[in-house]
């Protein structure tokens, strides 16, 4: 049985002791030499959640973030209220992982097993002096290398991004290291890691949030009755209220409003199922089955059972995977579903990540009654999986024959009289975007102006926004103007949060977007 997965608020967090997390990064440094995949690490708390949701549930603050959180390798939950929140929706974590924890504990083990660690980030000379502390503690332990660049998320200065990552990641792949540790804080670690992704050469990397300072005595660290008992975010207040009272009032506030219609409404409706099932016992279906492949061929529908939850899900987890890792298409059957708890919302998530990582088509789900949708939208997952919801089988099989697929970045130019026309289709973000000659792309386009159609854009990242000012860059420097139209919702959030969205010029559709060219020439 593999170690389940709790959905909180649309964020999965992997059930593992400290020493299981320690043992499962060791397995991921070896699985590198087999598939060569670089793999990340999240050690998620309140802050990486309230920094990702917004206040409502049909759009995120920071989409990039939760898209990391939702996609990463391993979270683990660097904070007792995550595992609180876990507990009242009855699907209890086996304990707190926190980053301030997990680095020693790795580094004695990679000690022991000859793996070298990379230090990355804090003030100073922080990541070197954590390492050094860390070596006299575990004599054993091989620094790779230790390093404190300067790293920029938002801004114009994401336009060099690409260029000033290139020497630190060149140093960290030539220094051959087993595992990255980075320190730069939430988010900017996440999303450093992202979208240098596609080209470190590192096994495991891991944001590790301010731990280094905690190694160093830089920071103190409660006493562990104060661990142990959630209340270490009194003794830092304490120490620090000028700058911490407020991201901690704030943080715990927002989460525990995000969080009280999840418990409602999962306990209310695991009352009634209980309720109903003893009344009528035998009556709801609980035992899930395949049916036999579609017309279209290669097809794995599995049918769901009755009651979703951690009994069924961490039984059936890695016999399902293995089949959602093989077919060529999913459908994820609800028709008899009546109740879902959070185990059964992370297995959803991990089956939507394995096709991600496998570059298939989303799974489909069919037969969503009312309940589960209300349950999937307050626990915030509606939004990655209502584009592939369908009531009707036949619907079905109308979008497999459409040929419905992931796409990770199709450009599509067009030219008229002193225009281009440029439509993105797919993922914009720093891998796809390492395969496109953006030279020869951005000669196509020069000397006219560009009217850029994102109506098909699944996703943008940071890399994706430097692509965009080194297109508006270029426009401008011929007198001519970027028009940005058919944005979706999580882009332009996407824009707010980077602080750039005063920097294009964005309209609705096509005809305002000529409109816009036509006021300014």
């Amino acid at each position: 049985m593999e170690p389940s997965v709790v959905a909180i608020l649309g964020i999965p967090v992997d059930d593992y002791s400290l020493d299981e997390t320690v043992e499962t990064i060791l397995k991921m440094v070896q699985a590198y030499a087999i598939d060569g995949r670089p793999r990340q690490v999240a050690t998620v708390n309140v802050d990486f959640m309230v920094n990702a949701l917004s206040w409502k549930k049909k759009r995120s603050r920071h989409p990039e973030l939760l898209h990391i959180l939702r996609h990463a390798d391993l979270v683990t939950a660097d904070g007792m209220p995550i595992v609180w929140a876990s507990r009242l929706l009855g699907t209890p974590l086996k304990e707190r992982v926190a980053g301030s924890d997990l680095v020693p504990a790795l580094a004695r083990a990679a000690a022991g097993r000859e793996k070298s660690v990379y230090f990355l980030g804090g003030s100073r000379d922080l990541a070197r002096q954590a390492a050094e502390v860390l070596v006299r503690r575990h004599p054993g332990l091989v620094v790779a290398g230790t390093g404190a660049p300067l790293v920029e998320i938002e801004g114009e200065s994401l336009m060099e991004a690409e260029a000033s990552d290139a020497e630190i990641v060149e140093s960290i792949n030539g220094s051959g290291a087993d595992i990255l540790l980075i320190g730069f804080g939430n988010p900017k670690q996440e999303l450093w890691f992202h979208r240098n992704r596609y080209r470190l050469k590192v096994p495991v990397s891991i944001g590790v949030g301010g731990t280094f300072a905690f190694i160093t005595g830089d920071v103190a660290r409660a006493p562990a009755w104060m661990q142990h008992n959630g209340l270490e975010w009194i003794f830092r207040i304490v120490q620090d209220p000028k700058r911490l009272w407020k991201r901690y009032f704030i943080g715990f506030f927002k989460f525990s409003v995000l969080l009280l219609p999840v418990l409602v409404y999962a306990r209310y409706h695991k009352a009634k199922y209980n309720l109903v099932n003893r009344l009528f016992r035998g009556w709801l279906p609980g035992e899930a089955y395949q049916d036999k492949p579609g017309p279209a061929g290669g097809i794995e529908r599995i049918r769901m059972p009755g009651r979703l939850d951690g009994a069924y899900a961490n039984p059936a987890a890695r016999d399902m995977m293995a089949r959602v890792s093989r077919a060529r298409h999913v459908i994820l059957d609800f028709s008899d579903t009546r109740f879902m708890d959070s185990s059964g919302l992370g297995l959803l998530i991990r089956i939507f990540k394995k096709r991600h990582e496998t570059g298939n088509a989303r799974p489909y789900l069919l037969g969503l009654n009312r309940n589960l949708i209300h349950m999937l939208k307050v626990s915030r997952i509606w939004d990655m999986v209502h584009t592939h919801a369908y009531d009707h089988i036949n619907d079905i099989w109308s979008a497999i024959r459409a040929g419905s697929k992931t796409v990770p970045l199709e450009l599509v130019i067009g030219h008229g009289p002193g225009e281009a026309y440029l439509y993105l289709v797919g993922r914009l973000d720093a891998a796809a975007m390492a395969g496109v000659d953006t030279k020869r792309l951005f000669e196509s386009l020069s000397g006219r102006n560009c009217l850029v159609d994102l109506e098909a854009t699944e996703f943008v990242d940071s890399g994706g926004l430097g692509f965009f000012l080194k297109l508006q860059k270029l426009v401008n420097s011929h007198g001519k103007a970027l028009v940005l139209y058919h944005v979706p919702a999580p882009v332009r959030q996407l824009f707010r949060i980077t602080r750039l969205e005063a920097l294009f010029l964005v309209e609705p559709d096509a005809a305002s977007a000529r409109k816009r060219i036509e006021a300014l020439s």
